[in-house]
C-alpha cells in the first residue's frame, strides 16, 4: 500500500480563531502566552483527527519578529511553552506522532526577497533550530524566495534530522520574489530535503502546480490554505483582516487533496483555515487507500 505522510492543518489560525478576545501581530503565540490550554486543545483535536505530524506553535516567534514586538527576551520561553503544549496533547492522546519544528519567513509572510545576506539569515535560522532541536523533524514553510529557503535548509540540515521545505507560489506559478518554481527547486535540491512541497497558496494554484513539482523532485507534497485573499496582509495589514473561503468544505478539501495524490504527491495536510474537521475527513477517506505515516517515516 502506498504511504502518505499526513500533516496537521492550519494550526495558528485555528488557535487564533478560538481566542476571539486576543488580537496581536504575534497571532497564535499571543494566545499561547495567555491561554496555553487553547493551544494544547487544538493540537489534541488535530491528533484525534488523524494527523501524524504536528507542528509547534512557533510560526511568528522568529528573532526578527519578536524584536520588532519588543518581546525578544521571551523567545526561549515561547519555544519552551510551544513544546509543552504539544507534548501535553501527545501525552493525553497516547498517539505516536512526529513533533515538527517550524522555520518560517523571518520578517513576515507573503513578501519577496529580503534585503539581508545569506550569513545573516543563516544565523537567525540556526538560532531557531537550536531552540527546536528536540523536535523529530523540521518543516521549512511558506518560502517566497530562494535566499531564505537556502539559509533555512542549511540550518535544518545541520541538525541531522529529516526536514522538508515548502514554497508558496502565486497565480502565475512563480514565487513572490519573481523566481520560478524550477529555480526554487534547483536552489534547495542540493540540501537533500526529505520532501519539497508547496504550502499556503490557493488550492487551485496547488492543483495547477503539482504535476510540475512531481516531475522535479523525488518526494513532494502540498498543503493549501483556504483564505479568500492574503493581499491585505502581504501589504502590511493585520491577520485579523484575513477571511476564510466558504467553499472549501472538508469534502471539497479531500477531493482536492486526492487530485494532488493522484498526480504524485506523498505529503499532504492543511494550511491556514484547514481545520481538524477537514483533517479528520481527509484521514478517514485516505486510510481506505493509503497507509498514513509520520513525516519521519518517508
Amino acid at each position: 500500500m502506498t504511504t502518505v505522510a499526513l500533516l496537521d492543518g492550519g494550526l495558528g489560525q485555528e488557535i487564533y480563531r478560538r481566542a476571539p478576545d486576543v488580537s496581536s501581530p504575534l497571532w497564535s503565540v499571543a494566545v499561547m502566552l495567555e491561554r496555553p490550554d487553547i493551544v494544547t486543545e487544538v493540537h489534541r483535536d488535530f491528533i484525534l483527527a488523524g494527523a501524524k505530524t504536528l507542528a509547534l506553535n512557533t510560526y511568528p516567534a522568529t528573532p526578527t519578529r519578536l524584536k520588532r514586538m519588543g518581546v525578544y527576551k521571551q523567545m526561549a520561553t515561547i519555544h519552551q511553552r510551544a513544546f509543552q503544549a504539544l507534548e501535553e496533547a501527545v501525552q493525553d492522546t497516547g498517539a505516536q506522532v512526529d513533533i515538527a519544528g517550524c522555520l518560517p519567513p523571518l520578517f513576515a509572510s507573503y513578501q519577496g526577497r529580503p534585503a539581508r545576506t545569506f550569513a545573516d539569515l543563516l544565523a537567525e535560522y540556526s538560532t531557531l533550530v537550536r531552540l527546536q532541536e528536540r523536535a523529530d523533524v523540521i518543516l521549512i514553510e511558506t518560502m517566497t524566495n530562494t535566499l531564505e529557503a537556502r539559509a533555512a535548509c542549511e540550518a535544518a540540515r545541520a541538525l541531522g534530522k529529516p526536514f522538508g521545505v515548502s514554497f508558496r507560489v502565486e497565480v502565475n506559478g512563480d514565487l513572490r520574489s519573481g523566481e520560478t518554481l524550477s529555480e526554487a527547486i534547483a536552489a534547495v535540491a542540493g540540501y537533500s530535503p526529505t520532501a519539497i512541497m508547496l504550502n499556503c497558496c490557493d488550492p487551485e494554484i496547488m492543483t495547477a502546480a503539482m504535476p510540475q513539482l512531481v516531475r522535479m523532485y523525488p518526494q513532494v507534497g502540498g498543503y493549501a490554505n483556504a483564505f479568500e485573499s492574503v493581499e491585505e496582509m502581504a501589504n502590511g495589514g493585520s491577520v485579523d483582516a484575513l477571511e476564510a473561503r466558504s467553499d472549501i468544505s472538508p469534502e471539497t478539501h479531500t477531493a482536492l487533496v486526492r487530485q494532488w495524490l493522484a498526480d504524485g504527491a506523498r505529503v499532504v495536510g492543511g494550511c491556514c483555515e484547514i481545520t481538524p474537521a477537514h483533517i479528520q475527513h481527509l484521514a478517514q477517506s485516505l486510510e481506505k487507500d493509503f497507509e498514513l505515516i509520520r513525516f519521519s517515516q518517508l
